[in-house]
């Protein structure tokens, strides 16, 4: 199968040198990242982190985690939301009482949108 992405030009880059670093096609590359990525995702859905390991002490050195990967694990466990009358009060009138979007908020909306 063929995919086609759009990825910033920084990290194009580094994709094409570590590709020739490591010896690999592009498409291996993608290939390698593409199968690394399913299966944190696979171990994130079973409550699991993506974490390396210090070596010397089999201890976690870094927790690695992007938007999707944090999004996911906070779908796994909703937890219901409570607040009293007073406080829902309270939001409904700062919502009622918000002001107008100014000119540049709805020039960025419209530059983001398109």
């Amino acid at each position: 199968m063929r995919l086609e992405a759009t990825v910033p030009d920084s990290r194009g880059s580094a994709v094409v040198q570590l590709a020739n670093e490591l010896g690999l096609s592009r498409s291996q590359l993608v290939d390698e990242a593409l199968a690394l990525f399913l299966k944190v995702v696979l171990e994130v859905r079973r409550g699991r982190r993506l974490v390396t390991l210090d070596p010397s002490s089999s201890s976690p050195a870094c927790e690695i985690a992007t938007p999707t990967l944090a999004a996911l694990e906070w779908t796994q466990s909703p937890q219901k939301l409570e607040l009293s009358a007073e406080a829902l009060a309270k939001m409904q009138a700062l919502t009622e009482a918000a002001p107008a979007p100014r000119p540049s908020l709805r020039a960025a909306v419209n530059r983001h949108s398109k």
